[in-house]
């Protein structure tokens, strides 16, 4: 997925109000984190050997499934 792939996901997700983050390095490279803000915790993925990170398909489609 492209960089304006990564920027909508993230709109969707500031809409529902969690943020996108990269998770930066090691296992989790190339992966994200959904950042719940008002409590300010990484959100469970449930993606085997990534308990917290998504890859921005998977961020997607967890944000897709989400509701309040």
């Amino acid at each position: 997925m492209s960089n304006a792939d990564e920027k909508r996901v993230n709109r969707i997700a500031e809409r529902k109000g969690f943020r996108l983050e990269k998770a930066g390095h090691g296992k989790a490279h190339g992966r994200f984190y959904i950042m719940n803000l008002v409590e300010g915790t990484r959100m469970r993925s449930g993606v085997v050997d990534h308990e917290y990170s998504f890859s921005l398909e998977e961020a997607e489609a967890w944000l897709s499934n989400y509701s309040k």
